[in-house]
């Protein structure tokens, strides 16, 4: 501490060991940490400023996906319906046309292979001409 002449303010006494206790640490490299302090606090802000950047462009962006997925989404539903239901009407005009026209040349192909088929089968099936419920069918009286 230096001398200070007497009747010297006690503020200005403080003040001045405040100052030199203060030079001293700045000299034990301390000046160093605190330089790094503070730039470790404006690498910070720099970084919350960026950061609140790309998000201000990533949640608009994330909403603009998500919209073009749902449509995207919804055409392909549509498209999936439109054929189910193209497919299901196919299959009942080729049914109607087997019953209609059993003989037609759309299906000759199947009625071939089903004719190798039945050709394996040596045994007729028989036919049945009438039904047969028995004497006591006939014997009943009718309510």
């Amino acid at each position: 501490m230096r001398r200070i002449r007497k009747d010297r303010n006690p503020r200005y006494v403080e003040a001045l060991n405040l100052a030199e206790e203060n030079n001293q640490l700045l000299k034990d490299n301390n000046f160093r940490n605190v330089l790094a302090v503070s730039n470790l606090e404006s690498e910070v802000t720099r970084i919350k400023s960026q950061i609140t950047k790309l998000a201000e462009n990533v949640f608009p962006r994330n909403e603009r996906l998500t919209d073009s997925y749902l449509k995207l989404a919804g055409r392909y539903s549509d498209m999936v319906n439109v054929l189910r239901s193209r497919e299901e009407r196919l299959d009942l005009l080729e049914r109607e046309l087997r019953n209609y026209v059993p003989d037609h040349w759309l299906f000759a192909d199947e009625t071939a292979t089903d004719d190798e088929d039945n050709n394996e089968d040596p045994e007729p099936e028989p036919k049945q001409t009438e039904f047969d419920f028995g004497d006591d069918f006939k014997k009943r009286k009718p309510n």
